[in-house]
């Protein structure tokens, strides 16, 4: 599934940067800048969904509720052990374990988040468990972080670091996060 392009031109629409009458499969003005919601949805345009991520307090007892809930009947379990920059700074992944599954086309990882202040650990600390981010297949995570800051998104986390990132976080301020994931990488690390 791809995300369509229409949502590219919705999003500059919605932000008065081009007009209703524009043709919505133009691009937007260059000098044009989007943020928020409107910033990230300019990035998608033409991404692959890969998963969604839902943070979760127990691990064994989410893959329980979401193997009845969802249908889900093999899940592939691991700890995280590689670090990550969350808002420019180191942090450590150790305590995190993550577990896979299969859905349809996609795929769905539940993330119990350890101790570590990191994306997943704030969201579950301030919202309790749930979806909190949804995550596209992209070919150049470095290239895709390069568009989505000149659209105006915030860099909310990247792994394993700047210099050669697989796989970064995105925050629109939606509450959801976006997931990017380089195609052929190590996910989910």
């Amino acid at each position: 599934m791809t995300t369509e392009s229409v949502f590219h031109s919705q999003a500059w629409m919605q932000a008065g940067v081009i007009s209703a009458r524009h043709g919505a499969l133009d691009p937007p003005p260059t000098a044009a800048r989007l943020t928020g919601v409107g910033a990230v949805e300019a990035v998608l345009a033409g991404l692959t969904f890969h998963h969604f991520a839902i943070v979760v307090a127990d691990l064994e007892l989410a893959r329980e509720l979401y193997t009845v809930s969802l249908g889900i009947d093999s899940w592939h379990t691991q700890a995280l052990s590689e670090g990550a920059l969350h808002r420019g700074r180191p942090v450590a992944l150790d305590g995190a374990h993550v577990a896979i599954g299969r859905l349809g086309a996609g795929l769905v990882e539940l993330i119990a988040p350890g101790h570590q202040p990191w994306a997943a650990r704030e969201i579950l600390d301030r919202r309790g468990e749930g979806i909190f981010a949804i995550g596209y297949l992209v070919n150049d995570v470095a290239a895709q972080l390069r568009v989505a800051v000149r659209a105006g998104a915030r860099v909310e986390q990247v792994r394993p670091d700047t210099r050669h990132p697989v796989q970064a976080y995105l925050d629109a301020g939606s509450g959801l996060l976006v997931d990017l994931v380089e195609s052929g990488s190590s996910w989910p690390g």
